[in-house]
């Protein structure tokens, strides 16, 4: 079972929707997995598997869950936050042990994860933050040679941190924002920036000249935007962009994003998608949504 895998595609116009994804293969025929299990992880996910179960709990394995990716304009290459997630057996019985970055120097090399000595977290040497840590990597850019990356959950509001991308994998090197426009080294001193957001897109609006965050808030079917000046703010409060599609059957939106990489006339337009789930059990579909911002130098 893979826990994750990745597309592509050469289609850098919106405006008609995008085509073109294109998966990479294996000798199987299957899809890879963006980010590649370690050796322990694998032989783990191999004696668990329920198929040729060798140890108990069958069923067991271990997971790598992608979050936001960015590209260093410096050298072209990516970071990619993402979380290590235990899975155990049972419907949504899962739980993550901590999160980290991988370094993607290129598409034809798979990313790579880091090896800390020592080891933060015991047994994953990867790991740059805790399991009772901020998820950092729920949105992340680069702006005048800072990676600034936000940790988000219903609960505790998106909190921010930053470093130069050539450390991201230094946990030393880290700092995060404690309010009234201050950083501290310190991450239990972060504190939350805005609220209501999961997953989320972070990006600069040329025509806005501020800082763009699109999602969808929980148990709604509105997907909304918040701008701010700066990364840690002030940040506006919420407007609707746009109401989405209702799900078949039920339920809510999932995962609203801005792809700013696809903004035209200046970043005036915007292209947000969001999924949805559709009638076939265990099916959805992503759309695509053509959004016209006005008033620039204030609120979308």
């Amino acid at each position: 079972m893979l826990s994750d895998s990745w597309s592509f595609t050469t289609d850098l116009t919106a405006q008609s929707g995008i085509s073109g994804f294109q998966e990479q293969l294996d000798s199987a025929g299957a899809p890879t997995m963006l980010l590649p299990l370690s050796p322990t992880e694998e032989a783990f996910n191999q004696a668990h598997n329920v198929n040729n179960c060798q140890e108990q709990p069958c069923g067991a394995r271990w997971a790598l869950w992608p979050e936001s990716a960015v590209v260093n304009p410096a050298d072209n290459s990516a970071l990619i936050f993402y979380m290590v997630v235990s899975a155990q057996p049972g419907n949504f019985n899962f739980q993550t042990i901590g999160t980290s970055v991988a370094t993607w120097p290129n598409v034809q090399q798979p990313p790579q994860r880091p090896t800390l000595n020592p080891p933060i977290v015991a047994d994953h040497p990867d790991l740059i933050f805790t399991q009772n840590e901020p998820v950092f990597g729920s949105a992340s850019f680069i702006s005048n040679g800072m990676l600034y990356a936000y940790a988000c959950d219903y609960d505790g509001g998106c909190q921010l941190g930053k470093v130069a991308p050539a450390s991201a994998q230094d946990r030393s090197a880290w700092s995060f924002y404690a309010g009234n426009g201050n950083w501290s080294s310190q991450i239990d001193h972060a504190v939350s920036v805005f609220n209501d957001a999961n997953i989320l897109s972070i990006s600069w609006n040329n025509y806005l000249q501020r800082y763009l965050a699109v999602y969808s808030p929980p148990f709604s079917q509105n997907v909304v935007m918040r701008t701010s000046p700066n990364p840690e703010g002030p940040w506006s409060g919420e407007i609707v962009a746009f109401v989405a599609m209702p799900p078949a059957g039920g339920g809510n939106v999932y995962d609203a994003l801005a792809h700013a990489e696809y903004d035209s006339n200046g970043g005036q337009t915007i292209h947000v998608s969001y999924t949805r789930s559709t009638p076939a059990p265990f099916s959805s579909e992503a759309r695509l949504v053509v959004v016209q911002l006005q008033s620039p130098g204030a609120q979308p």
